[in-house]
């Protein structure tokens, strides 16, 4: 009667050091995988309403938890920090779900600061329309620009909408700086909205227009806006503008329902922008 010898204690560990290896690379690349299927998830926006609480809550933390912006102090260097970490973690995966780009090109006091931008209706467009929001401020255009894109998940839109949020660094036409920094290869922008901060004391929202595109601001208008909400005029600028209405007579949700009242109407430009083909 033969026996079969117990395997000793080497033998035992040689096989360990064989086998760990092997069950930690397919453990990596089952966590790469998981990882990847949860990113490619996580970059679609997240069906939602925006509410006047959420916005009053936006306005809220933008106005008075975050100090005044700018790149030439301390404070106002760490303030667009914080600014542009709000628009990355609420724009982003984690809560409206959308993809986030950014590109830092653009210097000052000895530090780069970035263009955030994210695609909403349709990413794909290679035609956007392109919407540009102010990094600095009181903060009224980075709430609306986190509110309308949540707006832009339950109210669809077919055209591709590019929101872009930038540094106080723009020079010269703004629509031409914006586009050197959020336009991509083969891509050609479709239409160019500038979304501004009005005076605090503002009542009204602003809708402004050059005198080539006088036209097409009456129709805008013309098809129902209340004018209780928006006043429209003749601008310097060469492009579409709407300056938001200000903060100081209202309480944070107060003006949290005048901005979301004006969403429809910019959706309704947006879509109008592009010509039908």
């Amino acid at each position: 009667m033969t026996t079969t010898p117990e395997p000793t204690r080497t033998s035992a560990i040689k096989i360990a050091i064989a086998v760990i290896p092997a069950l930690l690379i397919l453990s990596i690349c089952i966590a790469l995988y998981l990882g990847a299927t949860a990113e490619e998830e996580e970059s679609e926006p997240l069906i939602g309403e925006v509410t006047v609480p959420e916005m009053a809550d936006y306005l809220k933390k933008l106005d008075t938890m975050i100090s005044e912006r700018d790149v030439t102090t301390e404070s106002g260097q760490r303030a667009l920090r914080q600014v542009a970490a709000m628009s990355l973690g609420t724009l982003g995966p984690e809560n409206l779900g959308y993809e986030i780009f950014k590109t830092q090109i653009d210097s000052a006091s000895g530090l780069l600061w970035p263009t955030i931008w994210i695609n909403a209706g349709d990413r794909e467009s290679k035609n956007p329309v392109v919407i540009a929001l102010p990094q600095d401020g009181a903060g009224t255009a980075v709430a609306f620009a986190y509110g309308f894109a949540e707006y832009l998940t339950s109210h669809e839109t077919k055209k591709g909408v590019r929101l872009v949020l930038y540094p106080p660094l723009a020079e010269g036409d703004l629509k031409e700086w914006i586009w050197e920094r959020c336009g991509g290869e083969g891509e050609e922008m479709a239409g160019f909205l500038a979304i501004t901060e009005g005076n605090e004391d503002t009542l009204m929202s602003g809708f402004s227009f050059p005198e080539e595109k006088r036209a097409f601001a009456e129709s805008m208008t013309d098809a129902g806006f209340p004018d209780q909400e928006l006043v429209s005029s003749l601008s310097r600028y060469p492009e579409l503008r709407i300056e938001l209405v200000g903060k100081k007579r209202l309480s944070h949700e107060g003006h949290a329902q005048k901005l979301i009242r004006l969403m429809p109407f910019v959706k309704d430009l947006v879509e109008s922008l592009i010509p039908k083909r």
